[in-house]
């Protein structure tokens, strides 16, 4: 999920739109939504499975092209970072299904689980320098009756984040990760909303 945002960030510098915070978060954890189906681990429904395909995610992807265009790269970037930077090295995935069920990836923490740790480590630095360096920490919502559907677009992701180390059991150092994760963007959440509340007694 902090990948997504480092990723989608940085491509949108080359643009002049602002992507949508919660939205940029929330579509790096996407393909992790597949912790919530019944089926087994590895199995295409499953966690890692048909939902961590890129050809999937392009092609559910084309659409958002179509209607928005070039506004939907960053999200795309913070999307497909998911599958071809995280898991692909830290585990395997049918990363080209439906073409092949073959699963690919380097599966480095099969052995080592450190190395998702420390992926998601230094992930979670280049978050919270981005997050507080571009004043995203601040979360600029717009005050219009869109807001508060914006607010609730942060619940996925955080419910995600402060679940997902307990679902499986993770190493208790990552799954702090993500627990400051959630604490971090609550605060930053809480920040905001008082901010709005301020302003509208004004």
């Amino acid at each position: 999920m902090v990948w997504g945002y480092v990723f989608g960030k940085a491509t949108a510098r080359f643009q002049t739109t602002k992507p949508n915070l919660a939205l940029l978060i929330l579509v790096g954890a996407l393909p992790d939504f597949d912790l919530f189906t019944s089926q087994p681990y590895g199995t295409l429904f499953g966690h890692h499975g048909i939902s961590h395909s890129w050809v999937v995610i392009v092609l559910i992807s084309l659409p958002f092209f179509y209607v928005f265009g070039a506004r939907t790269l960053p999200y795309f970037v913070g999307v497909l970072q998911h599958p071809m930077f995280g898991d692909l090295v830290a585990n395997h995935i049918p990363l080209l299904f439906p073409l092949t069920l073959s699963e690919t990836g380097l599966n480095l923490s099969e052995n080592n689980p450190t190395v998702e740790i420390a992926l998601e480590i230094i992930g979670f630095l280049l978050f919270l320098m981005l997050f507080i360096s571009s004043g995203d920490w601040k979360m600029q919502l717009p005050r219009t009756k869109w807001t508060r559907l914006w607010l609730l677009l942060w619940v996925p992701p955080l419910l995600l984040t402060a679940t997902q180390g307990f679902l499986y059991y993770e190493p208790d150092l990552l799954t702090q990760i993500y627990s400051a994760y959630a604490i971090f963007s609550s605060l930053s959440l809480l920040v905001t909303c008082a901010t709005l509340a301020f302003h509208s007694v004004r």
